[in-house]
């Protein structure tokens, strides 16, 4: 599969020959058997594969396939209502998309020759978009400019050749009418083209601009230091300045020469003005305070959040576009509204390099992500159980959150404390939790409030809200206990109690506590079994049962099945009766597979894989957190999956025979 960390993780792999894991012996205790990347299980009872957080299963070859893309910088609105969006990266290369009628288009855009190996998605990872008639423009994170011929228009299904490239420099905005293109550059200057060569007529000394759109007559509105700004295409500045906009992230004009302006201040509104001498605000999008308004954080169709783009089409259609950062970890909706601003459809994506969690009390009908809050019904057909309820990040109130800019690549946990929600979260590598409480009912915002940092893999939270960490200073185990609230909402946990780590374990990179039974379960290494790649639940799992009297005995260990490529699996979570882990690379030909074993002995139970919901295919897995496991109360298990590629979170359904 398409994937960015090919460059990353085969470097460290190359020439690498791992052996067969065998049985081995501790304690008089039989390991399990695990087999490398060769042999899998059948798994007895009934389970299916659904997924959560994006709008389409992300089914088909590399480059084709319907899914929504990981974020938007900028985006465009057709006539007929086609949206096409610019990103920086997309994890299978859809780095242009294109929606319409609540569809995607299947192939994506790829350049060619030299264009191609300069930038992402096939050389299309880009920063901006435009169209004129049958030609589509992207520019590129290379600093290309790209001309696609499109055979239809009106059909995203349509061929979309790719014709050839200009070198432009990085462009911040781009615009297209008629016969004019205008790209403005991230080093200064509007080049003005010509659309069927790319030969630049002219070039304007205007800096600072981060928004383009060109009127009916020919001549530049531009976002220029928070001001919108009107140009000739000679570059003298022309009357109809717009200056009471808090913060204008995108404009765009349509065929009628209505401005719109993406106002992403406090008021989160798309702002609709009449071009005339002096311009005049006619309408405006979406209700005051957006996010913020009636319930903070609950969805609604005219709450909008994070504008990166909005457009309206022949028929008076509004199209919006919505990504903190920009960011490919943020959450991503494209609305199109009514005139009378009723929703007409909406696509989404809310995952990448993200593990979502249960909240605990829902019996999974609950899911958390980073920034947002889903329910799921499990009985629907794939795909269909789950709907974004809630947007718990507040970029207006609180502009510092760390889920803002990226750092929001993470796993996370919930946890209900005396009356209280706290939510945690972990980064891709580790290294310690960001804590995020909520403000009081009803609202949804949560805001960044305390950080417990430290090295290594092996961190835990545990039932009561208190935190493990397995790699330590003394190399010890620490558990920080949860102790309560201060009265300015910020959790406090007690000094850790340091246990020492068993003599199994040369190196523990997990340790994932149970109250309900008092056991630790720890994953790591052994002098046998050393380290192979970073960030592993290591060789092999073990559990040990009255950890926290003083008196840890220790239970049986198991061997980690290994994948594909001879490694242990990435992440492991517990529920119920069960362990369930998850592997990097696939195994056997199967992407992604989870590996079930009880409890009580460590045994094997079976494997599960993706299915043909998703197109029995998945990203590799980086998250040390990647799997969120639940036993509900009907006796059916959830286990669900971090999946990068396409944009979601694998859900499997499993009950057990």
């Amino acid at each position: 599969m398409h994937n960015r960390r090919t460059f990353l993780k085969f470097a460290g792999l190359s020439g690498v020959a791992l052996p067969v894991a065998g049985i081995a012996f501790y304690s008089h205790n039989l390991i399990s058997r695990a087999f490398a990347g060769s042999e899998l299980s059948l798994l007895h009872g009934q389970y299916s594969t659904s997924w959560i957080g994006n709008s389409f299963a992300g089914k088909g070859q590399n480059g084709s396939g319907r899914w929504v893309q990981d974020e938007i910088v900028a985006m465009t609105v057709t006539d007929d209502g086609t949206v096409l969006t610019a990103s920086l990266w997309d994890e299978a290369g859809r780095c242009t998309g294109l929606y319409r009628d609540n569809d995607t288009n299947v192939q994506c855009l790829m350049a060619d020759g030299e264009v191609r190996s300069r930038a992402w998605g096939w050389g299309t990872a880009g920063t901006s978009v435009a169209v004129i008639g049958h030609l589509l423009f992207i520019t590129n994170t290379a600093g290309d400019l790209l001309q696609f011929y499109w055979s239809d228009p009106h059909n995203i299904q349509s061929a979309i050749k790719y014709q050839a490239h200009s070198k432009s420099g990085l462009a911040l905005a781009m615009a297209g009418r008629a016969e004019t293109l205008a790209l403005a550059l991230k080093g200064g200057g509007i080049q003005i083209r010509n659309p069927q060569d790319m030969s630049v007529r002219n070039t304007l000394p205007l800096s600072d601009i981060t928004g383009l759109a060109i009127d009916s007559k020919n001549s530049l509105w531009v976002i220029q230091k928070g001001q919108i700004l009107h140009y000739g295409l000679d570059g003298q500045i022309l009357p109809s300045r717009i200056g009471n906009v808090a913060k204008a992230t995108a404009i765009s004009i349509d065929k009628n020469d209505v401005l719109l302006i993406c106002d992403n201040g406090p008021d989160q509104q798309v702002l609709s003005y009449t071009l005339s001498s002096k311009p005049q605000l006619n309408q405006r999008y979406g209700v005051q305070g957006g996010l913020r308004a009636g319930t903070p954080g609950k969805m609604a169709a005219n709450k909008f959040f994070a504008l990166r783009g909005a457009g309206l089409d022949a028929a008076g259609n509004l199209y919006v576009g919505m990504c903190f950062g920009p960011n490919s970890n943020s959450p991503v909706l494209i609305r199109s509204l009514n005139p009378q601003q009723q929703l007409r459809w909406e696509l989404s994506k809310y995952a990448w390099v993200t593990a979502f969690c249960f909240d605990p009390r829902s019996d999974g009908t609950v899911v958390y992500g980073p920034e947002s809050i889903f329910s799921y019904e499990p009985d629907q057909e794939p795909g269909k159980g789950w709907q974004a309820e809630a947007i718990t990040l507040d970029a207006v109130r609180y502009p510092d959150d760390p889920r803002i800019m990226g750092k929001d690549a993470c796993s996370t946990e919930l946890r209900h404390l005396q009356g209280k929600r706290l939510l945690y979260t972990m980064g891709q590598t580790g290294g310690g939790y960001d804590l995020y409480a909520f403000e009081p009912a009803p609202s949804q915002i949560a805001h960044h409030v305390a950080s417990l940092k430290g090295d290594g893999f092996a961190w835990n939270v545990d039932a009561e809200g208190g935190i493990w960490r397995g790699q330590t200073p003394d190399q010890n185990i620490w558990h920080y206990a949860f102790a309560a609230w201060s009265d300015a909402g910020i959790p406090r946990f007690k000094s850790p109690v340091k246990y020492p780590v068993p003599e199994l374990f040369t190196r523990v990179t997990r340790a994932h506590y149970d109250s309900s039974s008092d056991s630790l379960y720890i994953g790591g290494y052994t002098a046998n079994k050393g380290k192979k790649s970073w960030g592993l639940i290591g060789a092999v799992v073990a559990r040990y049962d009255h950890w926290k009297s003083g008196k840890a005995q220790f239970r049986w260990a198991a061997n980690m099945p290994e994948d594909g490529h001879g490694l242990p699996p990435k992440a492991f979570d517990i529920a119920g009766d069960y362990l369930f882990t998850i592997a990097v690379f696939p195994t056997a030909g199967k992407d992604a597979v989870v590996t079930i074993f009880r409890l009580d002995n460590g045994a094997k139970v079976g494997n599960i894989s993706p299915g043909a919901a998703v197109g029995n295919q998945s990203g590799w897995v980086d998250m040390i957190h990647a799997v969120h496991a639940l036993r509900r109360k009907n006796g059916q298990y959830l286990i669900m999956v971090e999946e990068d590629a396409r944009g979601k979170n694998i859900v499997y359904q499993w009950t057990p025979a």
